[in-house]
């Protein structure tokens, strides 16, 4: 008899157990018919990550990254760091106060801003000035012949089109050397500022510089006359062979500072609703490159104006009326 009754007691604790086990698995298979056995570690890190219901693969430093392998510095930092020195393409006439050589050294606005940022890289700077031409410093820069290009250069969409440019450091206004005798017989008895908005004479303006562009779009019905040089533009106006001349207001109030004497011949006119935003050239994929240059014009806090520039520069702008833009 207690035989039996032991032999009952166990398959009674045996169902038991069945009924407690039973439904646990049967739900979780009904949830995950599918379900693959879980790895232990894999289970582990699921744990510790505080969600044991959705554990996930162990994340590996090797998961984050591409299949290419990825250099220690951005490509276009690490190229100028295994060169040993920052390449700055600068034109080659010089345009004071920006870059004017004295005594042998280049020395100018500009060029402090190379060295400057060649500093913060920690590498000494190279200037290349083969550049005849403003077109022609940007042109080095896509050609990969300098990393940058400070150079006095016109922020342009025509030139967008194959460099990157920084923020502006120095911001001016466009402006006019007039031949006061030709205002005068094209004005007719009209005012000035009404001769100026219709400009149909001719307009010099440096070959291959920014003011090639600006001409065409701001007196469509001037005919450009382009000249090697900013002094041969000057020379021009003043005898007569074009009605004005068309470049920043810096250029314009420089050639009234050195040759006072040209305010008989010439009148000078700042157009206040434009504007001429100089910056920093660099080759169109140097990315890292470009938010580096931004970050180090913050730091050296430059904004500029032509009046500041003035101020700033007086010895730089003695007697000079060479170099183009």
């Amino acid at each position: 008899m207690w035989t039996h009754l032991a032999s009952l007691t166990r398959w009674a604790i045996l169902a038991l157990l069945l009924w407690l086990i039973v439904p646990i698995g049967i739900a979780e298979t009904i949830a995950s018919p599918t379900a693959p056995l879980m790895d232990p570690a894999a289970l582990q890190i699921a744990f510790s990550a505080g969600d044991a219901s959705t554990p996930t693969t162990p994340t590996t430093p090797a998961t984050l990254r591409s299949s290419s392998p990825r250099t220690l510095m951005p490509p276009d930092i690490q190229r100028i760091l295994r060169r040993g020195k920052l390449i700055v393409a600068i034109l080659n006439q010089d345009n004071p106060p920006f870059f004017v050589v004295r005594e042998d050294t280049l020395d100018g606005s500009d060029v402090d801003v190379a060295r400057s940022i060649a500093e913060q890289l920690g590498v000494p700077v190279e200037f290349n000035r083969s550049a005849k031409t403003f077109d022609q410093v940007v042109q080095t820069v896509y050609r990969l012949e300098a990393d940058l290009a400070i150079s006095k250069l016109s922020r342009t969409l025509n030139r967008a089109k194959t460099v990157r440019f920084s923020q502006p450091y120095v911001t001016m206004r466009q402006g006019l050397l007039v031949n006061r005798l030709q205002l005068v017989q094209q004005a007719n008895g009209r005012s000035v500022t009404e001769v100026i908005r219709n400009l149909d004479g001719k307009i010099g303006v440096i070959q291959g510089s920014s003011y090639v562009g600006f001409t065409q779009k701001r007196f469509p019905k001037a005919q450009v006359v382009e000249f090697p040089s900013w002094s041969a533009a000057v020379d021009a106006v003043m005898q007569g062979d074009v009605l004005a001349t068309y470049r920043d207001e810096l250029e314009v109030k420089k050639v009234v500072l050195s040759k006072p004497d040209v305010a008989l011949q010439l009148q000078t006119i700042a157009l206040t609703d434009t504007e001429d935003s100089i910056a920093i050239a660099l080759p169109w994929d140097s990315q890292h490159l470009l938010a580096f240059v931004n970050q180090a014009l913050d730091m050296m806090n430059i904004n500029d104006t032509a009046d500041s520039l003035l101020q700033a520069y007086p010895d730089r702008l003695q007697n000079h009326l060479q170099g183009q833009r």
